[in-house]
Formats: structure tokens, C-alpha cells, sequence
């Protein structure tokens, strides 16, 4: 928990040891007339907070360190998300320099993960968020600074995106568990002994034989809480009443890993697992044999563990893998072979001409050289699971003229899923 009381009167007492000696009866009315000012609270006690050093400008202006997470060697510091509470400011306005963007990615220095570009989110409720209309970036200090406006609430809620708590996940579940078309089940547990959940969406009343299947995954990086977004939105629309739902739920066996890093998404962590393990690396050398990776990077075996199941008993026609960045947009893949890469190129196209996906890099990118990389995409050479990884930008969307909203990514996990589903037969 970090809770911070800063205030004028706390500057004033020490200012007071280099003000000249006064007569007690001056200094006690020197003191009188100052004016109380109330003191601003910053609060990191729930869940998914996270803020590092603070410090104040100036009464009512505060420069603000990101924490970030590093890996199990001490490196490549991430620094992709903040979230903290502000108390008792009502009627106020602040100055939020927020900094220490900067970091390391595969061992090399990265740039910051802010720019002009960007604007981080507020809420008076801790459920609905809004964007910063205005920031002002400065390069040289990795600094962006937003001003929080004077407003009747006493609480504001200040983060890097809107946060999709592990707690949200929870309602969603017990939600969707009950409908007579899933089944939620425990496929194993985090660092910290989280469950790591998978959900199984069709028609039981119908053989799965002839079904195909498809996978949807989100949150293996914990700063990327737009992709639970998209999954609930997916998830939510292949469990209604909707005709093309209850269509697709009779033609496919859907498969859901909804938040692959609980535990980093419970404490206000960014990229890594608790123990400094990458989820989405190492799907190239977590072997299910090993007890190691078990006790390293136990939310990787367990969901490896599950897919190669599936794959085993039905194959698995398409698994999409969700990502967040800051200012691309793509899809990229493995698969090198029909009738799978038809199928992903078929999806692209109808993500691009439909929906509100708009790529950075024009066309499916497909990697086919003899380095293959370590993400999820690997189970295309271990076991021929047709991965591929989608990244979806948290920058302004062209197609929209602005950032995505909840509400556009709950909208957008509907068509992709029924995108999926469709590409799939």
C-alpha cells in the first residue's frame, strides 16, 4: 500500500527552521493566519494500483514515477502502466506530471511508451473512464503532464488505461456460468495460486465431432487490459439469445483462456509473471515433462498444457492471441500451410473491410524462417495449432477519429469472434 500525505502546512513547518527567530507570540500568529490547505491522498490500496516515487512541485502540482517491473534478471524494465486513487480533491486542480516511461526491451533501451499521442484516463467512480482531452508531452524529461480539473467528486481514479480488474473477471464467469451453453472450469493456478480459468461456449444438445474450434485468448501481459475488453465482449455475445450466436453455437466449440497473468494483473504489475517469467515467451521451451517451468512459469504450462489437449482430442481450427500496443495495429502467424493460413487470411480481410480494426501493417504477416519465435505462434511448429497473435493499438483509431472506448472494444470482441467462428468453416 503506498499512501502519501502531501500539503502547504507540511512545507510551511519546514520552511520554519530558516525563518530568523521570532518571539513566541509572532510566530504563533504567523502560523494563525496561514491558510489551511486541505491535503491531497494517494492511494494505491486495490487492486491493480500501482505508483512509484512521488514528489510535490509546488502546492497543488506533483511529479509522478511510473514503478515499472523487471524481469527475473534484474532487466528489461517495463513501464506500461500506472494506476493510483486520489482523495479529497474536490473543488481542486492538479497537475499530474506523470514519468519514467523509459525502459528496456529484449535487452535494449526502448523508448518510452508515452508520446504526444497520448492520453492516459480518469473515473469519479472507479467504473467509467475518460480520457484526458489534453496533455502536454516533453521528450527530452519523459515526461507527459495532464491537469485534473476541479469537480464535486472527493475521489478520482487516475490510470495508464481503463483497468480490467481480475475482480471483473470473476462477475463475467459467474455470469456466463450460468448458461446451459458453457461450462467455466479451473485448468490450474497462477505463481500466487490464482485460478487460471478456461471456458467452454457451444451447443451441448449437439455432437462436437462435427464442429470446428476456435480459441480465444487474452491477458497474458498484465498492462493490457483492453484485450479483456474484447474477450468479454466475445464471450458475453456467443452465450446470448442472438440468432447468428445460437447459429454458431450449434457450427463450433468455442474455447476461452481469459486472463492468462492473473497474479501481475491482481498487484498492478505490467509484463512478467511474479516470478519475473514472460508469458508470452517461452512457449518454445516450456516443456510439460519439466517441473521447473511448472514452478517458473506455472500460467504458460497449465494453458500449453490445455490447448495441446484440445488439439489432441479435436483440432483446433483457429487461436487468436490478444495483445495491446501503443501505436500499431497488426496481425502475424506461423501458420505457413493450408487449409489454416486461408482461413487466418480469410479473417484479416473481413477484420479490415467490417470492423474497426485497421492495421499498421497491411497484410497478414507471416513468419516463415528458420528462427521462430518463442510467443504462442510457436505451437504452429511444435504441434500444428494454428496460432497467430492479434495487437490492438491503444492510440487514436483512424477508422473511429479518436481512442477506442469499453464500449467499442466490448463491440468489436462480437464481430471478431463471429469473424473467427466464420473463417473457421
Amino acid at each position: 500500500m503506498l499512501r502519501v500525505v502531501l500539503s502547504r502546512a507540511c512545507l510551511l513547518i519546514l520552511a520554519g527552521a530558516l525563518l530568523p527567530a521570532l518571539p513566541r507570540p509572532a510566530r504563533a500568529a504567523a502560523t494563525a493566519a496561514a491558510p489551511a490547505v486541505r491535503p491531497v491522498y494517494f492511494n494505491t490500496a486495490f487492486e491493480g494500483a500501482s505508483l512509484g516515487k512521488i514528489e510535490q512541485l509546488g502546492e497543488n502540482e506533483y511529479r509522478l514515477h511510473l514503478k515499472g517491473q523487471q524481469d527475473a534478471r534484474g532487466r528489461n524494465r517495463q513501464a506500461t502502466w500506472f494506476l493510483f486513487r486520489l482523495d479529497d480533491v474536490a473543488g481542486r486542480e492538479l497537475t499530474l506530471r506523470l514519468t519514467s516511461f523509459k525502459g528496456e526491451y529484449n535487452d535494449r533501451p526502448a523508448n518510452s511508451t508515452a508520446g504526444p499521442w497520448y492520453r492516459p484516463v480518469f473515473s469519479e467512480d472507479g467504473e467509467t473512464w475518460r480520457h484526458f482531452t489534453e496533455a502536454g508531452w516533453d521528450e527530452a524529461k519523459d515526461e507527459i503532464t495532464v491537469t485534473l480539473r476541479s469537480s464535486s467528486a472527493a475521489t478520482v481514479w487516475v490510470g495508464h488505461v481503463p483497468p480490467y480488474p481480475q475482480a471483473r473477471l470473476l462477475r463475467l464467469l459467474a455470469d456466463v456460468g450460468r448458461s446451459p451453453h458453457a461450462m467455466v472450469e479451473v485448468i490450474g493456478r497462477s505463481v500466487q495460486g490464482r485460478e487460471l480459468h478456461l471456458v467452454t461456449v457451444t451447443n451441448p444438445d449437439l455432437p462436437d465431432a462435427a464442429k470446428r474450434v476456435v480459441w480465444l485468448q487474452a491477458r497474458q501481459h498484465a498492462w493490457e487490459a483492453g484485450t479483456s475488453f474484447v474477450l468479454e465482449g466475445a464471450l458475453r455475445f456467443v452465450v446470448s439469445d442472438d440468432p447468428v450466436a445460437r447459429r454458431l453455437r450449434d457450427e463450433t466449440v468455442f474455447k476461452f483462456t481469459p486472463m492468462v497473468n492473473p497474479d501481475s494483473v491482481a498487484v498492478g504489475e505490467v509484463r512478467f509473471n511474479l516470478n519475473g517469467w514472460d508469458p508470452n515467451r517461452h512457449w518454445d521451451v516450456v516443456d510439460l515433462r519439466d517441473k521447473r517451468w511448472l514452478e517458473r512459469l506455472p500460467e504458460v504450462w497449465y494453458v500449453k498444457r490445455a490447448i495441446l489437449a484440445q488439439h489432441a482430442r479435436q483440432p483446433i481450427d483457429l487461436l487468436l492471441n490478444l495483445h495491446n500496443t501503443e501505436t500499431g495495429e497488426y496481425m502475424d502467424t506461423m501458420t505457413d500451410a493450408e487449409p489454416h493460413l486461408g482461413r487466418w487470411q480469410r479473417a484479416f480481410e473481413q477484420l479490415v473491410t467490417t470492423t474497426t480494426f485497421d492495421p499498421s501493417r497491411p497484410k497478414l504477416t507471416i513468419h516463415t524462417g528458420s528462427s521462430p519465435a518463442n510467443t504462442t505462434n510457436f505451437l504452429w511448429r511444435e504441434a500444428r495449432v494454428p496460432v497467430a497473435l492479434m495487437e490492438l493499438r491503444i492510440g487514436a483509431s483512424r477508422k473511429h477519429g479518436r481512442i477506442m472506448s469499453t464500449e467499442d472494444r466490448l463491440e468489436f470482441g462480437r464481430r471478431l469472434i463471429t469473424i473467427l467462428a466464420e473463417a473457421a468453416r
